[in-house]
């Protein structure tokens, strides 16, 4: 009997020592996560604004308004964010899914939806699908959008290079993910995904530049961009959409969930040190009472920090 167990304690403990827990938000009537709407250095700081935002049983409608992050404007609306509080992995992913009705959206907007990766509104990386308004045709494609990489000041704008071919979208789920590959063939490199109805699953960006961003060779600059931002201390990882005219255009984007195996602020997290512990109990009870938009100690983002605050600590405490 002992020598049939040995193999079996042996194979548990391979497969406990290589798990990476996944950090996953499926929009279920509310947050499951720490999410924030502040932006460092953004105007203004907390996002949530003018009632754009709305859960369903099982997902989060977040409505287009006016504000973007590009260059100088950093001026955005409605972007949900997690602090990442733990080592990133070295085969860390982060993706999304989401869907709206297109023909909502005017072909000669860039309006688009998808990933961040910023420690501020000034240095980011995006991962997104968007009208194509340069063709100006009803289909969309992926993008990337990054401010901040090598010899690119911050607030500076410049191309992210990978892009998918245009497709006719439908309101089908769409995803963008973005991943890094430690091993393997010219690896370490990372890689832009995307999935559509008519892909079955994930699947690499298919344009002129490819998906990969080397570390050593074509796109090194980008990969490092990507890799500084995730070092960066107090980065944030969230999902972002953007009208993207100043036109007053609202669009509803439906997320379906969020997910990545980066360690990400967990509920009750107050003041975002990776714990539900003590010391976000205690904040919830100094700030008591309090009202007002993107307070840190109103978990539940309703405006007031109250009893429903409290008792969200006191349920998540030790995560």
């Amino acid at each position: 009997m002992k020598r049939t167990l040995v193999p079996l304690i042996a194979a548990v403990t391979l497969v406990s020592t290589a798990y990476v827990q996944v950090y996953r938000d499926d929009f279920s009537g509310g947050f499951s996560l720490g999410w924030r709407w502040t932006l460092p250095q953004n105007d203004p700081f907390c996002t949530l604004f003018d009632n754009a935002v709305s859960f369903s049983s099982s997902s989060l409608t977040i409505s287009t308004r006016d504000g973007g992050m590009f260059e100088a404007f950093n001026s955005h609306k409605n972007v949900p964010t997690l602090r990442i509080v733990g080592p990133v992995p070295d085969n860390w992913y982060i993706e999304t899914v989401f869907r709206t009705d297109w023909s909502q959206v005017p072909v000669f907007y860039y309006t688009q939806a998808g990933l961040v990766i910023l420690p501020d509104v000034t240095r980011y990386f995006q991962v997104l699908i968007t009208r194509d308004a340069f063709g100006q045709t009803e289909t969309v494609y992926g993008s990337t959008n990054a401010e901040g990489p090598p010899a690119t000041a911050p607030d500076q704008f410049r191309w992210g290079e990978r892009v998918t071919n245009t497709w006719s979208p439908d309101t089908n789920w769409i995803g963008v993910r973005i991943e890094h590959v430690p091993a393997g063939e010219n690896a370490p490199y990372i890689r832009v995904q995307f999935r559509n109805s008519q892909t079955n699953g994930w699947v690499d960006y298919d344009g002129f530049n490819g998906a990969i961003y080397f570390r050593d060779g074509f796109g090194s600059d980008l990969y490092n961009h990507i890799v500084s931002l995730l070092s960066t201390p107090g980065v944030r990882i969230g999902i972002y959409t953007d009208n993207a005219c100043g036109c007053g255009l609202q669009v509803p984007f439906e997320f379906d969930y969020f997910e990545t195996n980066i360690p990400v602020a967990p509920l009750g997290d107050v003041n975002e040190d990776g714990t539900v512990n003590d010391t976000d109990l205690l904040a919830v009870l100094f700030e008591f009472g309090t009202t007002g938009e993107c307070l840190a100690a109103d978990v539940n983002n309703d405006g007031t920090v109250d009893d429903t605050d409290l008792l969200t600590v006191l349920f998540n405490f030790g995560r």
